[in-house]
């Protein structure tokens, strides 16, 4: 039977699978499946049980519409999640056998990062309370109030804020995806697991981002930021010890700026993951590193200070859905580290010995995919999430063994490594999702890598077309990533796909400055916006016309989003070469950027190198393409979010009443109720508008 075609409507068909919680006994895994509801025109959030063997797979939670942090007690007799099925969004209990789920608690605002206690008696978690006029005391909701009346009462909330004036005194006082400040920061909390009373255990005026719980239950750990300047320095997270009775937190280390945090199983080191004095040197370019703090004795050591590569996930997909940040696992006997890295486009599991005896570490998960996520009994089993160019992603079972293979250095001029089979090569499929796809005729891309300033060695994927007749020339479509510091890898993207179904090619690349070649790949941008980066794109483009022959070089159009859209915009100012531009939630005036975006002065001093936005206005200017819209003559759709923070929609109206004003060919779509975030996390619909946009834009100015 032969394969139809992928479709835009097929955003509807996909499970993204993701964060998977392994029993204590290794025998179950919970993880989340995340799938689109076209009625709605929403996202649907519920948990899946599978057996380890794979022989048993089935629905863990119905009810409600977000159902996530699962995490298992210490006896593996029941689940804690956070649901939002009924009185808000709580933390429920849910027996592994079955049978109706408990509401344990009655907070006003939705909990997270849940963590058991080692006795099982209670449960920790992060809270929202009140910044101002002081930190305040996490707030229940009436016991006697019934579900409707509950959610009367926030939407009424919700309602008298957004139509009351706001107040701030503080630098960053809005985030994209979020809104503007409701001045709430999240405390650490704990849970009586039989009464749902709730003792609050901190009151950091900046709030807590992470924690752990020792394994004996005695004391937690927890980053927050209490420097001097808290909002202009926002950055640092140090770690703190608290014990588990209360009191005063004391402090562990501030010579690492801490993100995730894991305590040894015997409980006598911490592992880090976080920045140290690299951050000076490359800020926010900087890899993560791994380090183990001794409970001992205070020593810090850097597991990874001769590591070549990044740690952590940030692979660009529009399929990976809520994926949450991976903290590093210890192993049972305390002597090795497992975490995720990034390497030329793929992510993969690797270890680090406690002792240093591993300083280019040890990949035990790998291959040409994209391991977003794992849980691990502590010796050889492991539970993956992963996607493939091909697929969204897969939750497999994986028994490490001895196979490992180490990391070995490379000089931005080296070689890149060639293709890689997965390792282990045995593994267990644990869920039954997105098995339409074997119906689907899908492109599986074909690396290339290329030669570009100063002999640095670049990689990219070509698409073809689906059903690519040979001898035939078809229109390309050049995509550029966002961030700058993140990549292309082997993971899937429907936009792609979809666009070669639809008859096309499509080229991408990883210009310097993306993420997992290394330090000073990544490093490279920072400060030469424009510059060997765009040289990097034309150049890739230029290396794939020359190696394959499907490409018409004389009919390529352009796309990208974020820092994608600023270099669509600086190409389209400075090269004729496109006939049509889709810029979308771009940067066109570096200027504005930095008094508009919800990161504009942290972004700017570190990205662009400008420390007085008033002395070095002339520096900025050269840098931002609007400077240049006199020479744009490519055909420019610009696509910009309402509710983008991060590149506030101001950047795409200067950039189109500029090109409007001087006769150019730009049209101007906005996307109302979106964030920046849109192609990733948008309302269903408002994806699906972007996608015909785009393709619609394009296709009509193709020469024939």
């Amino acid at each position: 039977m032969s394969k139809r075609t992928l479709t835009a409507e097929d955003l509807y068909r996909f499970a993204w699978l993701s964060n998977p919680a392994l029993s204590p006994d290794g025998q179950w895994v919970i993880f989340e499946r995340m799938t689109a509801k076209e009625k709605e025109d929403d996202y649907e959030t519920q948990l899946v049980l599978a057996r380890i063997d794979g022989e048993e797979v089935r629905d863990l939670t119905s009810a409600g519409t977000n159902n996530y942090e699962a995490v298992w007690s210490p006896d593996g007799s029941q689940v804690a999640f956070v649901s939002n099925r009924a009185y808000g969004t709580q933390v429920w209990l849910l027996p592994r056998d079955g049978g109706e789920a408990r509401r344990l608690t009655r907070l006003r605002y939705a909990p997270s990062r849940l963590a058991w206690a080692p006795d099982g008696h209670s449960l920790y978690a992060l809270v929202p309370v009140s910044r101002y006029p002081d930190v305040g005391e996490v707030e229940l909701l009436d016991p006697g109030l019934s579900d409707k009346e509950v959610k009367e009462a926030l939407d009424k909330e919700n309602q008298e804020w957004a139509e009351n004036p706001k107040r701030y005194g503080r630098l960053y006082y809005k985030a994209d995806g979020v809104g503007l400040s409701r001045e709430r920061i999240r405390q650490l909390v704990q849970i009586d697991v039989d009464t749902g009373d709730c003792r609050q255990l901190t009151r950091e005026p900046e709030g807590v981002s992470s924690f752990a719980v020792a394994p004996d239950g005695t004391e937690l750990v927890f980053t927050t930021n209490r420097r001097e300047n808290p909002d202009i320095h926002w950055w640092y997270e140090d770690v703190y010890r608290l014990s588990a009775s209360g009191g005063e937190a004391e402090l562990l280390t501030e010579n690492v700026v801490a993100h995730e945090l894991a305590y040894a199983p015997d409980g006598r080191s911490l592992a880090i993951l976080g920045h140290g004095e690299e951050l000076y040197e490359y800020w926010s370019a900087a890899h993560t590193h791994l380090f183990v703090l001794s409970r001992q004795d205070g020593t810090l050591t850097k597991l990874t200070q001769a590591f070549p590569d990044e740690l952590g996930d940030a692979t660009g997909s529009d399929m990976h859905g809520q994926v949450k940040t991976q903290a590093p696992v210890w192993s049972k006997d305390g002597r090795y580290v497992y975490v995720l890295s990034a390497r030329q486009g793929r992510c993969e599991v690797v270890r680090f010995a406690t002792d240093g005896s591993t300083p280019l570490g040890e990949v035990v998960i790998g291959g040409d995919r994209d391991v977003y996520g794992f849980t691990s009994d502590g010796e050889a089993q492991f539970v993956i999430t992963y996607a493939t160019p091909t697929h969204p992603g897969r939750v497999a079972a994986v028994r490490i063994g001895e196979g490992v293979r180490p990391r070995t250095p490379r000089t931005v001029m080296d070689a890149l490594d060639g293709k890689v089979p997965f390792f282990p090569t045995q593994e267990t499929r644990l869920d039954r999702s997105n098995e339409w796809l074997e119906e689907v005729s899908l492109v599986d891309p074909e690396p290339f890598s290329y030669s570009s300033v100063d002999g640095w060695q670049v990689q990219g994927w070509v698409m073809k077309p689906v059903n690519c007749e040979p001898g035939r020339k078809y229109p390309v479509l050049l995509e550029i990533h966002g961030g700058p510091q993140t990549h292309y890898g082997y993971a899937m993207f429907q936009e792609m796909q979809w666009f070669a179904a639809q008859g096309y090619a499509v080229v991408y690349t990883n210009p310097r400055g993306g993420t997992s070649y290394g330090q000073e790949f990544v490093n490279a941008v920072r400060h030469h916006y424009g510059e060997a980066d765009a040289a990097d794109v034309l150049n890739g483009l230029d290396a794939a016309l020359g190696q394959f022959d499907f490409l018409d070089g004389q009919r390529v159009a352009v796309t990208g989003g974020s820092y994608g859209g600023f270099m669509t915009n600086w190409l389209v100012g400075h090269t004729d070469r496109f006939f049509a531009a889709v810029t979308q939630r771009s940067i066109s005036n570096w200027i504005s950027f930095y008094g508009c975006s919800d990161i504009g002065p942290l972004f700017v001093e570190s990205q662009l190198g400008v420390s007085d936005v008033i002395a070095e206005r002339d520096r900025l200017w050269q840098m931002s393409p609007l400077a240049y819209a006199d020479r744009i003559t490519t055909p420019l759709l610009i696509i910009h979010s309402e509710n983008d923070l991060r590149c506030p929609m101001e950047q795409a109206e200067q950039l189109y009443t500029t090109l409007k004003r001087r006769g150019a060919e730009v049209e101007l779509l906005r996307i109302p109720n979106a964030s920046h975030g849109l192609s990733r996390g948008g309302k269903p619909k408002l994806r699906l508008a972007r996608l015909y946009a785009i393709f619609n834009f394009i296709d009509s100015h193709r020469p024939e």
